[in-house]
């Protein structure tokens, strides 16, 4: 009776070699790009769309519930299929030839679905922080004359931020993990290219590991620089409290 042979011999040579050390490369920059651009804009468009949740105006206050739950009921990945094939198609004939022939349209997609995406999450988690704010604390703006674009910037905003800085940085940790589904619409960022090297070599084990313990790192590496960061703002918060006293 014979068994199997399961036995896998390592050939770490091979994330190293050319052309796989250059895919590798760029897609770890691909990575990061992807990142830190869907971080800001869903930041910022959260931000604005938790603002209008808020506000006592329907006119602002429909559209942006509308949009958060249906952006919420769709799966992540649809939006990156949804800007990498239907919306090319819903332009112009010229812009559409022009966005097919853009080498990195895959990644231009992926930002935009990414960003549409979490976005959605971000806004929840910032309006939970708007409503958190102690009414004693506007109603205190409002008596000192500020208006209520200076409500927010001032002293709305900055005390939101600080309630919710920790499921934030959960759902920016999960946003920069949510960049692998841009394999799915060939976007050449470090999955992708991964699955290309397997594809190639049949020796997938290899780079699988080494981009394994990239997340990994640096999902770690995000967490602590969130934790160091809201026990500076608590000792920031503490010492201000204490010079006032």
């Amino acid at each position: 009776m014979k068994i199997l042979n399961l036995r896998y011999d390592f050939d770490w040579s091979i994330p190293f070699r050319e052309p796989f050390a250059g895919w590798l490369i760029t897609g770890v920059k691909l990575t990061f790009l992807i990142a830190i651009v869907t971080t800001a804009l869903s930041l910022i468009a959260g931000t604005i769309l938790a603002i209008m949740r808020t506000s006592r105006f329907k006119f602002l206050n429909l559209p942006a519930r509308m949009y958060v739950e249906t952006v919420r009921n769709i799966p992540g990945l649809f939006w990156l299929l949804f800007f990498y094939f239907v919306f090319p198609q819903m332009l112009p004939f010229g812009l559409t030839e022009t966005l097919n022939q853009y080498t990195y349209y895959s990644v231009v997609a992926g930002i935009l679905g990414l960003t549409i995406d979490n976005s959605a999450y971000v806004s929840d988690i910032v309006r939970t922080g708007i409503l958190s704010v102690p009414r004693g604390h506007i109603e205190a703006a409002v008596s000192t004359g500020l208006n209520r674009f200076q409500q927010i910037r001032y002293i709305i905003l900055p005390m939101a931020f600080r309630t919710v800085l920790p499921p934030l940085g959960t759902r920016m940790i999960h946003n920069f993990k949510n960049s692998s589904l841009c394999m799915a619409i060939a976007a050449p960022e470090l999955t992708w290219a991964t699955q290309q090297v397997e594809s190639i070599t049949f020796r997938g084990l290899e780079v699988t590991l080494l981009a394994t313990g990239f997340y990994i790192g640096l999902s770690l590496t995000l967490a602590v620089l969130m934790i160091r960061l809201e026990r500076w703002l608590n000792i920031d918060v503490t010492s201000i409290t204490q010079m006032r006293t």
